[in-house]
């Protein structure tokens, strides 16, 4: 399912509050989309926030990146990681800051620790692959794939209830659960906010699609493939590292993730074991 009717996002727009692209990267992204970009001033109009700035610097630095030398300003992220990471990182800082936990009905520190440590997991998956893939969309996948989420738990008061039983009946997918309960699901929501916020369509339809567990049968991309079996798998060594048990999706995408990445379960147990450090806690 790659695709979303007009009419589901004339529902999600009248009905759920879903924050807007914030002006620093609407800016950005225009600067980013010239004929010739000009890196300095791309850098300065990072640095005028110095929240977004810290942020950017801190994860640049931290063990996901495995840079050699510490960057100690964003002229120098900007050339270390180039325009699409820099925006990548920007885009997933800001994207904390539109969501105030008083209006929402989960626990956003916990689930954005989550959320960090799913992205942090994809690319340490992707490093270990022969596969050419990009680190930025990793990471962006990994942070964003759930981002309807909280929209989902601002609108819905008991949706922290949902969620939970949603991991009590794994034959059925959350999704499943979502629309028969509210009329609609995170992660439709979820590709509406990507769209909106301009992000890579690839990112945008991984996200429309991250719970179909037919996913890897249908006739996508290999790379899509990739990206997709990544999160799944980022998804579930999180889940056993924080609970000690499987996400609902696993037992029915294993077989497929590991074929596709080209895994052994040997293997698969070596990254499980080494992800600590990429988990928040």
């Amino acid at each position: 399912m790659l695709h979303i009717d007009q009419n589901v996002i004339e529902d999600i727009e009248r009905g759920f509050s879903v924050p807007a692209q914030p002006k620093l990267l609407q800016k950005l992204q225009d600067l980013v989309t010239k004929e010739e970009p000009e890196l300095n001033l791309i850098a300065k109009t990072i640095s005028q926030d110095v929240a977004i700035s810290s942020t950017v610097l801190k994860t640049i630095n931290s063990p996901v990146y495995g840079l050699a030398r510490t960057v100690s300003d964003i002229p120098k992220a900007v050339r270390y990681i180039g325009l699409e990471g820099i925006i990548t990182l920007v885009t997933c800082s800001l994207i904390k800051q539109t969501f105030k936990q008083k209006d929402c009905s989960i626990a956003l520190n916990e689930f954005w620790s989550n959320s960090t440590s799913i992205a942090n997991v994809c690319v340490q998956i992707g490093n270990t692959l022969k596969q050419a893939i990009s680190k930025d969309i990793l990471f962006s996948l990994g942070l964003f794939h759930d981002c309807g989420v909280p929209i989902m738990a601002m609108k819905h008061s008991d949706y922290h209830k949902t969620f939970a039983r949603a991991l009590k009946f794994p034959n059925i997918p959350i999704t499943t659960i979502e629309d028969t309960t509210y009329k609609a699901n995170h992660a439709t929501i979820g590709y509406y906010v990507s769209s909106s916020w301009r992000l890579p369509k690839e990112i945008c339809q991984l996200i429309l699609a991250h719970h179909e567990r037919d996913f890897i049968d249908n006739p996508f991309s290999r790379i899509q493939k990739f990206y997709f079996a990544i999160l799944k798998m980022a998804e579930n060594i999180v889940h056993q590292k924080r609970y000690n048990k499987d996400t609902p999706d696993w037992r029915f995408l294993k077989d497929k993730v590991l074929n596709l990445l080209v895994l052994t379960e040997v293997e698969y147990i070596e990254i499980l074991n080494s992800a600590d450090e990429n988990i928040q806690s």
